[in-house]
């Protein structure tokens, strides 16, 4: 068991990394601000660049974040999935002001946040766990895509992962290999498992799949305001419901 003293230097460590971790939001964000003001309201009135610049836009958006995930999650939350985070907001809040802009920059950087966390809290896991298991290429979209995970350390995409998901949770007999070793990856690691094939999140992981926001549209260049904010609520819920898919993602790294 812990004694007190022990308990007091963990905590005054808590409390240190908190304090890093809330400066370099602030000073992530201010960057942050500063770039878009130059690059993306160059041809906005005075007055829109006045209000843009004398908002404080660096307490709102650090505090939003750190009331939404919380100290202990925050302080373990890998810095370039906050980055991103904090980069979508500022594109959010900056597009919320000036909606004949596209989307592209919100969606650009929530994808590039949930392209690092599925990363960082499944597929560097499932590599680990395939070490020793033998693979097969295939001409089957989802075999391929895993067997090159493995063997050529490619990303598990946001669209692949849901293909996994669904044809697992389907609960048809698979006769393909990979997906079988996915399907186990899974059991073994059932906190994991727990958090993926989760009836809620599966419903809101479908909802964004759905809307093309993060494959098609997004390379299209052509994403509205209103598919943006519907986009955001699901993937981040305005930082005030915590059923969305992004931290849903990263309680599992939270166990």
């Amino acid at each position: 068991m812990k004694n007190i003293k022990t308990l007091q230097e963990e905590n005054e460590l808590l409390k240190h990394k908190l304090e890093v971790a809330q400066n370099w939001m602030k000073k992530e964000v201010s960057e942050d601000k500063n770039k878009i003001s130059k690059a993306k309201i160059n041809n906005s009135t005075l007055k829109e660049k006045t209000c843009f610049l004398n908002d404080n836009i660096e307490e709102i958006v650090s505090n939003k974040i750190q009331d939404f995930f919380g100290e202990l999650m925050l302080v373990n939350i890998p810095a370039k999935i906050i980055k991103n985070i904090i980069s979508a907001e500022i594109n959010y809040y900056n597009f919320r002001n000036n909606p004949n802009f596209d989307g592209f920059s919100v969606i650009s950087s929530y994808h590039k946040a949930l392209d690092i966390i599925i990363e960082t809290y499944i597929t560097s896991s499932f590599r680990e766990f395939s070490q020793n298991k033998k693979l097969e290429y295939s001409n089957n979209s989802l075999e391929k895509s895993i067997f090159l995970i493995i063997e050529k350390k490619y990303s598990l995409s946001v669209w692949r992962l849901f293909h996994l998901i669904q044809t697992i949770k389907n609960k048809e007999k698979i006769h393909w290999k990979n997906i079988i070793i996915f399907k186990e990856f899974l059991e073994k690691f059932s906190f994991i498992q727990n958090i993926l094939l989760d009836k809620e999140f599966f419903e809101i992981f479908e909802e964004i799949i759905e809307t093309e926001v993060l494959w098609e549209k997004r390379h299209s260049w052509q994403i509205s305001f209103v598919e943006t904010r519907e986009a955001r609520n699901l993937l981040i819920w305005d930082f005030k419901n915590k059923n969305c898919i992004i931290y849903k993602l990263m309680m599992i790294g939270d166990v």
